[in-house]
């Protein structure tokens, strides 16, 4: 495809159709562009790369100047980012696109592997063994802390106000004496639930609480929903085995991208 012939154009309701068409059938890529769309839309900027025929050869999403997902062929999103400047938190995209991002985003070098994993209703494995809560937003600093301590890795830099608690977004978390000593967030779209934090206290690990409070939200969404999604770190081997045992499959392997810490 030749960049001459593409145009690069923002998702609107004039042109949310061609959009839509693109994205409708895959929710296991498209989830966040579904979303972030739909729910928050005064800060989501998703940017198309059409061609001639008006098909979608690319996609960028930015959300809220904070995350970058990329879609679609690099000689597009090529031609989509040239006159373009971000500075996010993160930049995510598929094996094929590791070279673009070197290139547009060079000080990115940190790389995170990253799995997404499926379940459909029918799968689901209960391991319900404790007992629960619905977290409210004076939690907010307790969960942060509990994310940055569980995987300092990927969430070092996790702050109270990146914390999102609302009518679409619903945490959950197991306490022992006062304290949250496990979370689990879940983001409900149409008749798909995402989970998006899983995290336990290490002095916790290895004693069900994780498999649990996942399994009671499962439990929750499959009242309603029909398709499941969560990420994991490709090298969190323990986290994977506790997914699969509940239910779910792999079904792609992304890419994250960060600055290195100063």
């Amino acid at each position: 495809m030749r960049k001459e012939s593409l145009k690069s154009v923002e998702v609107t309701l004039d042109n949310e159709l061609i959009f839509y068409n693109q994205i409708k059938d895959n929710f296991a890529e498209y989830f966040f562009f579904h979303v972030d769309y739909v729910q928050y839309p005064d800060k989501t900027e998703i940017i198309m790369a059409l061609d001639r025929q008006d098909k979608i050869q690319g996609m960028l999403l930015n959300w809220n100047g904070q995350r970058i997902q990329l879609r679609g062929s690099v000689e597009s999103l090529d031609f989509i980012l040239k006159d373009k400047s971000y500075t996010p938190f993160s930049i995510t995209g598929f094996e094929v696109h590791k070279k673009l991002i070197a290139t547009h985003f060079p000080e990115y070098t940190r790389e995170i592997g990253l799995y997404r994993m499926d379940m459909r209703r029918t799968q689901h494995n209960s391991r319900e063994k404790y007992e629960f809560t619905v977290l409210s937003q004076e939690y907010k600093a307790d969960i942060a802390n509990l994310m940055r301590t569980t995987d300092p890795v990927y969430w070092g830099s996790r702050k109270p106000e990146d914390i999102l608690i609302d009518e679409n977004n619903i945490l959950y978390g197991i306490f022992d004496q006062n304290q949250i000593v496990c979370i689990t967030s879940l983001w409900k779209y149409e008749e798909v639930g995402y989970i998006t934090i899983v995290g336990t206290h290490p002095d916790y690990w290895n004693k069900g609480y994780a498999s649990s409070l996942v399994s009671s939200v499962l439990k929750i969404l499959f009242q309603d929903k029909k398709q499941c999604l969560i990420t994991v770190r490709v090298d969190n081997p323990p986290a994977i085995h506790v997914y699969e045992k509940l239910g779910f499959k792999i079904c792609n392997t992304q890419y994250s991208y960060e600055k290195k810490n100063e």
